[in-house]
């Protein structure tokens, strides 16, 4: 009887260890106050190759960025919990968007996850909004595991630090373009996009869809030093997010913005 008693409890433990490592688990980001990491490190092996770009060195206040999941060489990758957090607390930093196969996530332990939409990806986007306020540095937490349940594991922490707002306080001006956010948004049919232009440019604004596909011109031509404003009518598009971005020489800037019909 002792030893079987001792072969169930064998049994119990492994079938529990097999079901927390499944990739449907979420809130396993590893941030702090999460559930851990078992979307990657409760099984397998570690040096998966799992990589993550578009994550910002110094952030924007109210800034978006478009973040890329990928791997760079071994199996596509299984699935991934992800997210953000400001310094090395448990509250949130910003908010994350889905993007080009992704999707959101809330949990108890984790309220604004990310993660894949379905499991076996090369390669996914989500979109990071900056804080509006400056709440010092922000840590954003990757788990992935690539391949079976066997498979390799990455556990990826970057951090980044709180830059300027872009935007020139009462009276001042600019000493370069600042590129500000579209009003209002969300937006249903139109919106307007206000730049600002500090000598005689040639420039172009140009709107794309989540996918990095332009959808419309808006701008390309010369303008003269100065605010500028120009609206959008997003017309026959569909509910979703979309970039708008400013190019004028050297320098190119990217916002998003949300339809809502």
């Amino acid at each position: 009887m002792k030893n079987v008693l001792q072969f169930c409890v064998g049994l119990i433990f492994i079938s529990s260890v097999i079901a927390s490592a499944r990739p449907t688990y979420i809130g396993y980001s590893g941030a702090p106050g999460s559930r851990g990491r078992c979307a990657s490190s409760c099984h397998g092996s570690g040096g998966g190759t799992i990589e993550i770009t578009g994550f910002p060195a110094e952030y924007t206040l109210g800034e978006s960025y478009t973040i890329t999941i990928s791997h760079n060489g071994g199996s596509s990758i299984r699935q991934f919990n992800g997210s953000c957090r400001i310094g090395d607390g448990s509250d949130n930093a910003g908010v994350i968007s889905a993007g080009e196969n992704t999707e959101t996530y809330n949990h108890s332990s984790e309220t604004n996850g990310i993660k894949f939409s379905s499991y076996n990806q090369s390669s996914g986007t989500f979109l990071w909004t900056a804080p509006n306020e400056d709440v010092g540095d922000v840590k954003l937490y990757i788990a992935g595991q690539q391949g079976s349940f066997s498979g390799a594991n990455s556990t990826i922490n970057l951090t980044s630090s709180p830059g300027t707002t872009g935007v020139p306080s009462d009276g001042e001006q600019p000493e370069s373009y600042v590129l500000r956010d579209n009003y209002p948004n969300p937006f249903n049919g139109a919106t307007t996009i206000e730049f600002y232009v500090p000598s005689e440019s040639y420039l172009t604004l140009d709107v794309y869809n989540i996918k990095g596909k332009k959808v419309e011109s808006l701008v390309s031509g010369k303008f003269n030093a100065g605010s500028h404003t120009v609206r959008w009518d997003s017309g026959e598009y569909a509910s979703g997010i979309y970039f708008y971005k400013l190019r004028a020489g050297d320098y190119q800037k990217t916002k998003s913005m949300s339809l809502m019909k």
